[in-house]
This record gives C-alpha cells, structure tokens and sequence, in this order.
C-alpha cells in the first residue's frame, strides 16, 4: 500500500514531466525566434488559443483522475474502466468538436484577439494545424491521466520526453532545411502528439494489462458520468474563471504601456516555472487522497494533505528564494534594459509571498476535489478571484498608483484568502462523505 502511494514515486515524475513539457515550449519559441521574430507574434496568438481549448476539455480527464483513483482505493476495477471508456470516448468527440471549429472558424478567433496583418496568415496556418492537435490532444490527456492514477507517472514524464524530442528535431529540420515555416511547425507537434499516444496505449495495454474494448467507448451510462462531471465541471469552472481573471487583469496592464505589457508577459513565464514544484505535489497528492477515500481511510487522508502542505511549501519557499537571490542573473540572461529591470525588479520580492500562497492554495485545493468536493472550491474561486484579486488590482493599480505590482499584490491576496478558506474547509472534514465512489 506504501508503494502505491508514495508520494515522492509520484511528485518526482510529474514534475519532471511538467518541466520538460514547460522547457519544449521555451525552446520551440526559442527556435522560432532565431528564423524570424516575426513569426513569434503568430506562433504565441495560435498557442493562446490552444490553450484556451485545452482548458475546455481537460475538465473530462480531471473528473476521470478523481474517479479512477477513488474506484481503486475502493478496489471497484469495473467503475475504474467504465469511468476511462466512457472520459475517452467524451473527450475525443469533444477534441474532435473543438478541432473543426477552430478550422472552421480559427480566423475569426485571431480577429477577435486583433493579431495584427502582417503576422494574421502565418498565426492562421499555425492555428489551423493545431486544430487538428485538439484530437490527439483530448485522447492523449486522459491516458495520461489514467496511466499516472495506476502507478505509472515515470511513463508519462517518458511520453513528454519523446514528445518534445520529436518536436524539437522536426522543428529544427522545418526552419532550417524547408520553407514550411509554422505549417511545419505545427506539422511537428501534431506527430509529436501522435508518438505521445502510442507510448501511452503500450504502457495501457501491455505495462498495466488494460485493455480498451470498442462497443464500451460507446456505452455510455448516466450514473458513471454524473460521478465524472460531478467532478470535473466544478473544476474546469475554477480553470475558466481564473482565465478571466488572468485576461481583465492583462488588460489593466495593457493600459499601462508596452514596457509593463513586457514585464509581465516575461515575468510570467517565469512565474510558471517556479510554481512548478507546488504543483506537482498537489497532483501528485490529489491521486493519493483519492485512494484513500476511495478505500475509505478518512483520518489518514486527513493527515497526509497537511503533512504534504508543509513539504510543499518549503520545497517552494527554497525554490523561490533560489529564483530570487539570482534576480540579476536571470535580467542579465534575458537581455532586459534598465526601465523593464526597474519594473520587474520589485516582482521578484513579491513572488516570495505570492509563490508560498499559491502553493498553499493548489494542495487544499486539488485535496478537496480528490474527496469529491469539488464544488466548494470552485465557489471559493468566483469569490476571491472575482471578488478580491481583481478589485483590489485594480484599485492598488490605478488609485494608488502602485502600477503592475498592486496587480500582483491583488493576485497574493486571492491566492492567501482563498488558500485559508480551503484549508479551513479541510480542517472541518466537511469533505467526508462526498466521495463519488
């Protein structure tokens, strides 16, 4: 039982897996950048909108996790296959749904998201051929989520290797041997994504020895999927409204100029990277919770999601004091004039607190859904990102003149309050008794 549920067989893989899927994309821009820097621009409007989609039809795969691992911990081996049969065969109509209408309907997307004239052809081109990624895309999600929930995340992390490695090399051949440009681009991920699922379904069907019937993709049954959606809707909510979030809050730094539109695009990215290592404990704390309840060992649960939350929270405090005591390091690497240096500058004291919240709040957060009760945080969610992050940016921004840093010190208080309001909903054991299996 040990061994199933160990938590560093589990957080080391995903992380890994999480950092080379992060590291692809910084080399691919990388790349891209070196051909022409032009096409940057096109590349990053088709990867937003991907993005967007993904978070759309991951909620499926999030609701199978939960489910699966629960069904284990239960030792139920039934609904564990019903609840994978049916989150593939939903996720790829849905991937194949989203796909045809980005072909369909892609240019009006770039429209709206006014990608200028002269880099509107190639972000079209490109977004068209990760339309047809959103298929393998959607299949490829569950799978992983199914192979990470029985014990396998060293697999996952093997898939995201090999993906990035056919991505890279096709991409170095189509911008320096070929004339393809994006379309090529795009070609590339799309067989990346394909090698990906093959890695996959060979750990599926001859690591674990599970096999995937055709007529069960089609035997949909209601009472399986109420449990999948129970789960996973609330949780794609959570995702969209921090999207929401994100975009109004870009908006306010948008009107405050090109150099602070800059800061935070970059910063950003390297925002991502540091919360890599909260992240992967809380997902990898999420399949272990979802076991335990699953096999109704209530107080044991109870006591792991905070013996986790501590673990995390200095692994992250460590990491992010690494990241900050190498702040002119990381300027100097990037290339960054004086007037960008002075606005990021003040960015890197506050992720010390903001990074240690997030952290905070991802492990109750993703404890909470791994119980079934995923609803709670999810209204957590419209209160303190709705209600908090964005009010108080905006005033601290605009009103107090504190610029891009009262929009982040907006972003800490979301991510603190919220992250105590799910840590006292754990300590109330209110989730007990919400488990779907």
């Amino acid at each position: 039982m040990s061994k199933r549920l160990s938590l560093k067989a589990l957080a080391l893989p995903i992380f890994i897996e999480m950092f080379l899927r992060y590291l692809s994309l910084m080399i691919n821009t990388y790349m891209v950048s070196k051909h022409s820097s032009y096409l940057v621009g096109s590349m990053g409007a088709g990867n937003q909108i991907l993005d967007l989609f993904i978070t759309i039809f991951s909620f499926l795969s999030v609701g199978c996790s939960v489910v699966i691992a629960q069904a284990v911990g239960a030792k139920n081996i039934t609904l564990a296959s019903k609840a994978m049969h049916q989150s593939l065969f939903l996720n790829s109509i849905l991937g194949l749904f989203c796909g045809v209408l980005i072909l369909s309907n892609g240019n009006l997307l770039l429209e709206f998201l006014n990608v200028p004239k002269g880099q509107f052809e190639q972000a079209n081109i490109y977004l068209n051929m990760l339309g047809i990624c959103l298929f393998f895309d959607a299949i490829g999600i569950v799978l992983a989520s199914v192979v990470r929930v029985y014990n396998m995340a060293y697999f996952v992390t093997l898939t995201s290797l090999v993906m990035n490695i056919i991505s890279v090399l096709c991409n170095y051949y189509v911008l320096n041997y070929t004339n393809y440009e994006l379309w090529g681009v795009g070609l590339s991920t799309i067989i990346g994504r394909i090698g990906a699922i093959f890695i996959l379904v060979f750990a599926l069907l001859f690591k674990l020895k599970i096999r995937i019937y055709f007529k069960e993709l089609f035997l949909i049954q209601k009472e399986v999927l109420q449990k999948i959606l129970k789960i996973g809707s609330f949780s794609a909510g959570e995702n969209l409204i921090w999207i929401i979030q994100y975009t109004i809050a870009l908006s306010f730094v948008y009107s405050l100029g090109e150099e602070n539109a800059s800061v935070q695009t970059i910063y950003f990215q390297i925002s991502m990277l540091i919360m890599l290592t909260g992240q992967a404990f809380s997902i990898a704390n999420e399949i272990i919770i979802g076991k335990l309840v699953g096999a109704n060992y209530l107080k044991i649960a109870y006591k792991h999601t905070w013996m986790v939350l501590w673990v995390s929270i200095i692994a992250t405090f460590i990491v992010v004091i690494v990241f900050f005591m190498g702040k002119g390091f990381i300027m100097d690497k990037l290339g960054l004039e004086e007037p960008l240096r002075k606005i990021m500058l003040p960015l890197f004291s506050l992720s010390i607190i903001l990074e240690v919240g997030r952290t905070f709040n991802i492990v109750m957060v993703n404890s909470l859904r791994a119980t079934g009760d995923a609803k709670f945080p999810f209204l957590a969610g419209i209160v303190f990102m709705l209600g908090v992050s964005l009010p108080v940016g905006y005033i601290l921004c605009f009103k107090f003149d504190l610029g891009i840093i009262g929009i982040w010190i907006g972003f800490c208080s979301d991510e603190w309050l919220r992250g105590l309001c799910n840590a006292y909903r754990w300590k109330s054991c209110k989730w007990q008794g919400k488990a779907v299996v």
